[in-house]
């Protein structure tokens, strides 16, 4: 029996979701290989809860956007204290003039 993509299994869970089934977010750049994990409850305080196959990441290391590829993980007991996660600090928000010209 063919395998079903794992892109469709992506697109009827959201972030919410995940986050209450107490799942991770293992993100990988296959261009350069580094891989990081997030918890989805640190993706929903800067972003809305939208579906797995929508959330975009790029690397850090070459910049891409291309090569991401996500996955959802699942930890055993026997991970928890030993797996590493990204942890959110703080959201840098950054204020840009938006000009218009007029008439004196």
């Amino acid at each position: 029996m063919p395998e079903m993509n794992y892109d469709k299994k992506l697109r009827g869970w959201t972030l919410r979701q995940a986050d209450y089934a107490g799942q991770i977010l293992v993100v990988t750049c296959q261009l350069c290989r580094q891989t990081h994990r997030y918890r989805p409850a640190d993706i929903l305080k800067f972003r809305q809860d939208t579906s797995l196959a929508r959330v975009r990441f790029h690397c850090e290391r070459c910049k891409s956007r291309d090569y991401m590829n996500l996955v959802v993980h699942q930890p055993d007991g026997s991970e928890y204290g030993t797996l590493p996660v990204r942890k959110l600090v703080k959201v840098k928000t950054v204020q840009v003039p938006v000009w218009e010209d007029g008439t004196l």
